[in-house]
């Protein structure tokens, strides 16, 4: 069994979940809220939180695949999520945040699949834009994950423990309570995030330093083919967006 599947401990008899009309859109509403948890993931670095949204949409994607055999979930979503693991390393990367979302299951009741890229369209946008208030649709899409999980216990050991360690390694650089909320041209320059590897929260052999880092973000980045990935910048339109360096790479 692979770490991921170890996380929501899977077997034949916990593949389907239920899910209906309230649920489907409870997740997605902007009146969603939990205050402790927001509290925790302003914590984390702008970067490391795109990190956190891809690396939960993943727990998604296994635990969901078996509630809609209809949907080819690696055709449909294994580029966005490309992308946004290389826009977890620089924003730059991603060419479109305008996820689309309109998944439905047989029924006409939207799929988890909608709530889920729902949120990454608000999460992708704002990271884009460099929007400073990027941690509160994590909110959303944490308890959308842990609403899923066969196991929330083993869930929550798992986010409690990936959460301490991101918060320690990766530092949000602002304090929300210096910001102000009126001043609505303000930009936040991520260049001084350090990039977070899919391995941080995924591999439990992984022990994060910026050499080991540097080793696995350039092994992806190199695995990445942006001329058939379309949610992939080329290296032209990151160099002309004003990137700093040499695409598709971390020197």
């Amino acid at each position: 069994m692979d770490y991921l599947a170890s996380i929501l401990e899977l077997d034949s008899s916990q593949d389907r979940f239920e899910w209906g009309k309230d649920t489907a859109t409870k997740f997605s509403s902007t009146q969603l809220t939990n205050g402790r948890l927001l509290a925790v993931l302003s914590k984390v670095g702008y970067k490391a939180s795109m990190g956190i949204a891809v690396a939960l949409t993943e727990l998604i994607q296994l635990r969901s695949k078996n509630q809609y055999p209809y949907i080819n979930i690696t055709e449909e979503f294994a580029p966005k999520i490309e992308a946004l693991w290389a826009a977890a390393i620089d924003p730059l990367y991603l060419r479109d945040p305008f996820f689309d979302y309109k998944y439905a299951d047989e029924n006409g009741v939207k799929a988890t699949y909608s709530s889920n890229w729902y949120i990454l369209r608000y999460i992708a946008r704002r990271y884009i834009a460099g929007s400073y208030y990027i941690h509160e649709f994590l909110v959303n899409i944490a308890m959308l994950t842990r609403h899923l999980m066969p196991n929330k216990g083993l869930f929550d050991k798992w986010f409690t423990e990936t959460m301490q360690k991101t918060v320690e390694t990766f530092p949000c650089l602002y304090d929300y309570g210096d910001l102000d909320e009126n001043d609505e041209k303000a930009v936040y320059d991520c260049s001084a995030d350090v990039p977070v590897p899919r391995e941080f929260f995924f591999n439990p052999e992984f022990i994060y330093s910026p050499n080991a880092a540097k080793s696995v973000l350039n092994s992806f980045l190199k695995s990445l083919n942006y001329r058939n990935n379309l949610w992939l910048c080329t290296p032209e339109e990151m160099l002309e967006k004003g990137f700093k360096g040499t695409p598709y790479k971390v020197e």
